[in-house]
């Protein structure tokens, strides 16, 4: 299945090949434990759950859009993001947003920027 990797350390989003394991998202995050933010109704984007304690921080902002087309939250999140879809039974599938939608929504924080100044 297709997953959207936000790459933090090459600032670029791109498209990748899931094989719907675990040990491949922690691959993609890069990370030992991962947490799963909710995008939108189907697509979630997993994350280093100990992002902001790793020495090499990188950042990104997530914009979040409404049903409307607002804008609505705005996080930033720490380390890789690997976005996939879910469906109705819990199963991970490809997302529903693509890597444009992606790349319009994210931008990425300045080598150097750190949350805890």
């Amino acid at each position: 299945m297709k997953a959207i990797l936000i790459d933090v350390k090459n600032e670029e989003v791109r498209e990748v090949d899931h094989d719907d394991t675990l040990q491949q998202i922690y691959k993609f995050v890069d990370c030992a434990t991962f947490d799963v933010l909710r995008l939108d109704g189907v697509n979630g984007i997993y994350v280093d759950d100990e992002g902001l304690f790793a020495e090499d921080r990188r950042f990104f902002i997530y914009r979040g859009t409404n049903r409307d087309g607002s804008h609505g939250r705005i996080q930033s999140l720490a380390g890789n993001g690997l976005i996939l879809g879910v469906d109705s039974e819990g199963n991970s599938i490809s997302p529903t947003i693509t890597v444009k939608e992606v790349e319009e929504a994210i931008d990425f924080h300045p080598t150097g920027f750190d949350t805890w100044q």
